[in-house]
């Protein structure tokens, strides 16, 4: 009988163990970007609708806001390459995911087309923001919940038992 109470108490601390794992291991905050292809299709007198469509994404924040103009600012990542240092050459390496830059586009209040696209890698720097496994989380967790299901796997086998 107390072979079984244990195996149930080590399983569910082992269950408990994995589910909260599971669940804080890694979450990732970062803006919605676009590819730095889709930049290099824009022009010069598209509309807001057009940019955004065109980039597939909505404007991240917005840098100036007048009565004559407004300055939009959308998120994309350039394209680095990976490459081991002593097989480097000019185009070689596996094409990888760079860092995050603001793509600043300026429209006309009255006609809202756009009348200067620019690129602004300095304006501020998108960190990616991961939440990694918390081992103090898990360890809250476990000694607020083992204790509770001891107790309970206490009252409920002294009530079963002569």
């Amino acid at each position: 009988m107390q072979n079984s109470c244990m195996s149930k108490i080590v399983s569910f601390s082992f269950f408990s163990l994995i589910f909260a794992a599971l669940f804080s291991a890694c979450f990732v905050r970062a803006p919605r970007y676009t590819r730095v292809e889709k930049v290099f299709e824009l022009k010069v007198g598209m509309t807001k609708e057009e940019i955004s469509q065109a980039l597939d994404t909505k404007p991240y924040n917005f840098k100036l806001l007048t009565d004559t103009v407004s300055v939009l600012l959308y998120k994309y990542r350039v394209t680095d390459r990976a490459v081991i240092p002593f097989l480097l050459k000019e185009n070689n390496g596996k094409s990888v995911r760079g860092k995050y830059v603001n793509l600043m586009v300026t429209y006309d209040a009255t006609s809202g087309k756009s009348t200067r696209i620019e690129s602004c890698s300095d304006c501020d720097e998108t960190e990616i923001q991961e939440k990694k496994f918390d081992i103090d989380k898990v360890i809250t967790f476990l000694t607020v919940t083992l204790p509770v299901v001891l107790v309970f796997l206490g009252i409920k086998f002294a009530a079963t038992s002569p």
